[in-house]
């Protein structure tokens, strides 16, 4: 069914990974990026809001396979410690990727979710 109403989107509400094991998910992103609980939790589902107005989420997968998502970058003020961070908790460092306006660090969360540790550079 075609249509020819629009409904554009404004921005993100949320970025959400879907986890296995939620109560080890939440230990290593409280512990790496120092998060703390939104207005909303639930056994299943915890909501994360950022200082700069933004929310990261993380949600029970379902059963069956494990479809791995995201491609979140956190900012930070210093992706080498973020990136000990991401190690010392029982995440996985990939690489490396940067240049002239960025730095950053992609790394795995215990899930296996992609996620970056990123910092952009003054004036950008």
């Amino acid at each position: 069914m075609q249509t020819t109403e629009r409904a554009p989107a404004s921005g993100f509400d949320l970025v959400m990974y879907l986890v296995h094991d939620l109560p080890r998910a939440r230990a290593f992103y409280e512990a790496v990026l120092e998060l703390t609980v939104g207005e909303f939790e639930t056994d299943g589902f915890v909501e994360y809001a950022l200082p700069d107005g933004n929310t990261f989420a993380l949600a029970v997968a379902p059963p069956g396979a494990h479809l791995k998502c995201g491609g979140v970058m956190f900012a930070v003020p210093d992706v080498a410690l973020a990136v000990e961070r991401v190690k010392a908790n029982g995440g996985t460092y990939v690489m490396n990727y940067g240049g002239s306006i960025c730095d950053s660090g992609w790394c795995l969360d215990p899930d296996g979710n992609p996620f970056g540790v990123h910092k952009r550079y003054a004036g950008r």
